[in-house]
């Protein structure tokens, strides 16, 4: 069983943000697959651009954090709105980001929220719930923090509105925690497969076994008595937490 009794899971405020970009150049920043193949980060594990983005997420307000007993920041899952016709924007974000590693990163994720097209497949949504990134701090790895802040995340998306959640998987790891959680798998690119303008080489490279990207769904049950509107927390403890703490959702 998980056992996170030890830290708190709430809604971020921004008194946390500051121990959210740390706990992110330690661990997300670091360790996702697609900043490990370009090389996006400094030695100290910093990006300048993408705490940008990452800051922008977490004013949205809707991102949930863990907190230690001393108030530190343990855990942290950045939750995003998307709403119809999104990817404009992103692919005029992307092509005016003054990173060219971090560039690459995100005309691949224009691209994939373009061809996954999950407005499409759900026309009667309007809104999105996305969870762009999850990062636990090394020592509290395996205790369950990832998959409370998943919990809280989904308890609060039906109070704020969203019918839908949607996380793009750019890990292995991550990809299996998911499919674990009996999340529905709605698109999937091999890494392989996307390639430069006028090029047959990969953008990316990832060291094995992060080989793809996935596009997951979770519908969001209505009302408070719904028989699915928590995890079932017997098997969301048992899907490989320590596995995928060490890695994210997401790229942002």
């Amino acid at each position: 069983m998980a056992d996170t009794s030890c830290c708190k899971i709430r809604r971020t405020t921004a008194s946390d943000y500051e121990g959210i970009l740390q706990l992110m150049r330690c661990s997300f920043l670091r360790d996702e697959p697609l900043h490990v193949a370009v090389g996006l980060t400094d030695e100290d594990g910093a990006c300048l651009e993408m705490e940008k983005f990452c800051l922008e997420t977490l004013a949205d307000g809707l991102s949930v954090v863990a907190v230690a007993p001393g108030g530190e920041v343990v855990g942290a899952c950045l939750n995003g709105c998307h709403e119809p016709g999104h990817v404009g924007q992103m692919e005029a974000e992307a092509e005016s980001c003054p990173n060219p590693k971090l560039k690459k990163i995100l005309r691949f994720l224009a691209t994939l929220e373009r061809r996954a097209d999950v407005f499409g497949k759900f026309p009667e949504v309007d809104k999105l719930l996305e969870i762009r990134t999850i990062a636990v701090d090394g020592a509290w790895r395996g205790r369950g923090v990832a998959t409370a802040l998943m919990e809280r995340t989904r308890q609060i998306a039906p109070e704020l509105g969203f019918a839908l959640i949607k996380v793009d998987c750019t890990s292995e790891f991550s990809a299996l925690a998911m499919m674990k959680l009996d999340a529905h798998c709605v698109f999937s690119m091999k890494y392989a497969d996307y390639c430069a303008p006028n090029s047959d080489e990969p953008v990316f490279e990832p060291e094995p076994p992060h080989t793809g990207v996935k596009t997951f769904i979770q519908i969001v049950p209505q009302g408070e008595h719904s028989s699915q509107a928590q995890f079932d927390t017997d098997r969301s403890a048992s899907w490989g937490v320590e596995e995928f703490e060490n890695r994210t959702t997401n790229t942002f």
